[in-house]
C-alpha cells in the first residue's frame, strides 16, 4: 500500500491525513502546504492512525509543519501517531508535537489532492527531501550526522536538476 495524503480546510482548522506507506513522493504537496500555510488557519490536526509507516523525508515536513506552527502560534497536534511516535523519537523530534487519540472530523473543502494531472515533478522531490532533512538536522544535532551524506548529495542533485531546466 503506497502513501496517500488528503488536506481539507473549514473554520481556520485543517486536517491532514497521511495513510498507507508515506514517503518524500507522498509528502511533496504537504511541504508545499507547510510552506504556505494560509493565513486564517489556527488550528492543524494530523491524523496517523492508518499511516503504515513513514520516511525521513516524511518526519522532516512534519517537523517543518511542527516549527512552523510554533513560529506562528498555531496549535498542532498529532493524532493517533501509534507506533510512529516512536519513530519520531528516534530522530529526536518527537518534542516538537503533541500527541492525542481520539475522533477527527474531516472537513468537505479538500486542497488536496487537487488535479493529479500535473506528473511527477523530479525538481520537487528532491527540494522536498533536502529542506525535510536540513529541518532534522536542525532540529537535532544528532540528525546532522546521521544525514550529513543524505543532504549533500540531494543538494547536488536539486542543482543539476535546476541546471538541466
Amino acid at each position: 500500500m503506497s502513501g496517500n495524503l488528503i488536506i481539507s480546510t473549514e473554520n481556520n482548522q485543517c486536517v491532514v491525513s497521511l495513510s498507507g506507506r508515506v514517503n518524500f513522493e507522498t509528502v511533496v504537496p504537504l511541504r508545499d502546504f507547510v510552506n504556505n500555510i494560509p493565513g486564517d488557519i489556527n488550528e492543524i490536526t494530523v491524523e496517523l492512525a492508518e499511516c503504515l509507516s513513514m520516511d525521513s523525508t516524511c518526519m522532516g515536513v512534519l517537523s517543518m509543519l511542527a516549527l512552523s506552527g510554533i513560529k506562528r502560534k498555531l496549535k498542532i497536534r498529532l493524532l493517533n501517531a501509534g507506533g510512529n511516535r516512536q519513530l519520531l523519537k528516534g530522530l529526536g523530534v518527537e518534542k516538537l508535537f503533541k500527541f492525542e487519540d481520539g475522533e477527527v472530523e474531516h472537513f468537505s473543502n479538500v486542497i488536496y489532492p487537487a488535479s493529479q494531472t500535473t506528473g511527477k515533478n523530479l525538481t520537487a522531490a528532491a527540494e522536498t527531501v533536502l529542506q525535510a532533512h536540513e529541518t532534522l538536522a536542525d532540529a537535532d544535532d544528532g540528525n546532522r550526522q546521521r544525514f550529513g551524506t543524505v543532504i549533500e548529495m540531494t543538494r547536488q542533485d536539486v542543482e543539476r536538476l535546476k541546471d538541466k531546466k
